[in-house]
Formats: structure tokens, C-alpha cells, sequence
């Protein structure tokens, strides 16, 4: 899964799919890095959304 934002590319790995106080949750990795994000969503696509937003918050696509 990749993602492009101002000239940055970020690859997403699907680490986990689970179940947490009856919510869905999705934990990614970004590749190549330690960096984990965790966030609900009731799918793939939407976690991967709500991760990019998570990076985004972060400061992760910052130059």
C-alpha cells in the first residue's frame, strides 16, 4: 500500500487485523521503519486513511 504526499512516498504494511471493546481496529507499519500506527476503521481502505492522517499529524511528511 503506498501512498505519495509532496514528493514523499510511504508504504504501509498491514501488521494486524483485530477486535478491541467491539471495534475493529488496524495496525500498520511503515516500511522500513519502527514506526506503528493503530487506529479503528471498518475497513482496510479506511484504516489506511486514518493512518495516512495519523502521519500526517505527526509530521511524518514534513520536508
Amino acid at each position: 500500500m503506498k501512498y505519495l504526499s509532496n514528493k514523499k512516498t510511504v508504504e504501509l504494511d498491514l501488521v494486524e487485523e483485530y477486535f478491541y471493546l467491539g471495534e475493529k481496529r488496524y495496525r500498520f507499519r511503515v516500511k522500513g521503519t519502527n514506526i506503528i500506527v493503530n487506529v479503528r476503521a471498518d475497513s482496510v481502505d479506511e484504516g489506511i486513511e486514518k493512518a495516512i492522517e495519523v502521519l500526517k499529524k505527526i509530521g511524518y511528511f514534513s520536508n
